[in-house]
């Protein structure tokens, strides 16, 4: 299983959800992985995350193990059983 930590707008989106198990397969990657996600919810939120072509919005952070995916693989980052995945939508404040 991986473990996908859900927080900022999409945790107020998913009625303050703050996680999601999902099945692990082997050869998975961040991009399957949000696939599998975005799949399990009852409404459209991969948008909030990354644009039409897969590519992850500026601000959006996703972190696997506490790692930003920006510095290991990027989408194609390949993700193991027992992994946790962190989603972080872009925000705004001040």
């Amino acid at each position: 299983m991986v473990r996908v930590q859900i927080y900022g707008l999409l945790r107020l989106m998913l009625g303050g959800r703050e996680a999601l198990e999902l099945p692990w397969r082997e050869g998975d990657t961040v991009r399957s992985l949000l696939e599998q996600f975005q799949q399990a919810l009852p409404i459209p939120v991969i948008q909030k995350l990354i644009d039409a072509g897969g590519t992850p919005h500026v601000g959006t952070i996703i972190l696997l193990n506490r790692r930003n995916i920006l510095h290991l693989g990027g989408m194609a980052t390949p993700v193991e059983d027992g992994d946790v995945l962190a989603l972080f939508p872009p925000g705004a404040g001040g």
